[in-house]
């Protein structure tokens, strides 16, 4: 094993690379088998030796893959999809550490906070972007630095601990308006959704708390539509629209100020509606004509109060 310059496959240019030399009598099928399980965390049977299979993982002490290969000899291979579980659980707590630590990090973002680690292979897996960026002749794709503007340390954490282990798992110093910028900056749809669903359940939980929000619902609603959260967006709409009149009267100017598609959508689903407000007025002023009728008319005939007597009877004259 050394370090020498080699043909990047993806950008096509010369770079140090470290090098691993493998004996002759390893080859190269079940080589790669035990590659795809390191990278996959599944077992091809499919034109592999399951005996060099099992010699490889046993030299590089990937014990649960030897185990895998004795279970599908045994023909009990049913057993191994725990194992593959128990893989991938181990696999993303390495990689998690991977990214807190910096360990093997071949390229620093430059963010608006700080400077954050990561990993051109496991960005290239799980992103596009990222693909496009360092997969092709942009100079990114050199660059032992690559600077992100607008966005800070704890979004981008958050952006590497989803593509490299596939969760999203939201910290107290994360914003969830500044994530849904990123994430629709780098076309990541999922987690995009999921971050939505966070911002849902915050608002919630503090409408729950007797915390306002309004002012924050408003805030999001031109922002998510911007940068196309249409979810949070809809349910920002739905929001403003169940709570029209109160909103209304504590923000006059900021709903006067939505553009003139939300205004649209405020008039036909704004609750009450304007029928119902109509019909209220209505009822109200009738019934206030129908008061003043009848004092009206109580004035003009007022009670009168009636006096019973009884006749007096004469006694006979005997």
């Amino acid at each position: 094993m050394r370090q020498e310059a080699v043909r990047d496959p993806v950008t096509h240019r010369e770079k140090p690379m470290v090098a691993v030399y493998l004996d002759g009598l390893v080859q190269a099928g079940p080589f790669l088998a035990v590659l795809e399980y390191l990278y996959m965390g599944r077992l091809e049977q499919h034109g592999a030796d399951l005996m060099q299979v099992a010699a490889i993982a046993e030299l590089l002490e990937v014990f649960d893959l030897r185990m895998m290969v004795a279970n599908i000899l045994n023909k009990e291979s049913f057993m191994n999809e725990e194992i593959s579980k128990a893989f991938h659980v181990r696999r993303a707590n390495r990689i998690k550490e991977c990214l807190t630590k910096g360990t093997f990090a071949d390229v620093i973002f430059v963010v608006d906070d700080g400077l954050v680690p990561a990993h051109k292979p496991l960005l290239l897996a799980g992103c596009d972007f990222m693909v496009a960026m360092f997969g092709s002749t942009f100079r990114e794709s050199c660059a032992a630095e690559v600077a992100l503007p607008g966005t800070n340390c704890a979004c981008l954490r958050a952006v590497l601990e989803f593509l490299y282990t596939g969760l999203f798992v939201p910290t107290p110093d994360l914003d969830a308006m500044e994530l849904l910028v990123l994430t629709n900056r780098l076309c990541l749809t999922r987690l995009q959704a999921l971050t939505e669903q966070y911002a849902v359940d915050e608002l919630v939980h503090a409408s729950l708390q007797k915390v306002e929000i309004d002012a924050q619902v408003i805030l999001y609603l031109e922002m998510t539509q911007f940068h196309n959260a249409r979810q949070l967006a809809a349910w920002c709409l739905h929001y403003l629209c169940t709570n029209y009149n109160s909103v209304c009267r504590r923000f006059p100017r900021e709903m006067k100020c939505m553009s003139p598609e939300n205004q649209a959508h405020f008039e036909r689903h704004r609750w009450p509606p304007i029928w119902y407000l109509k019909e209220e007025d209505r009822y109200l002023r009738l019934q206030r004509e129908r008061q003043l009728e009848e004092e009206m008319l109580q004035k003009q005939h007022p009670r009168r109060k009636w006096c019973f007597w009884r006749p007096q009877h004469t006694s006979p004259v005997s």
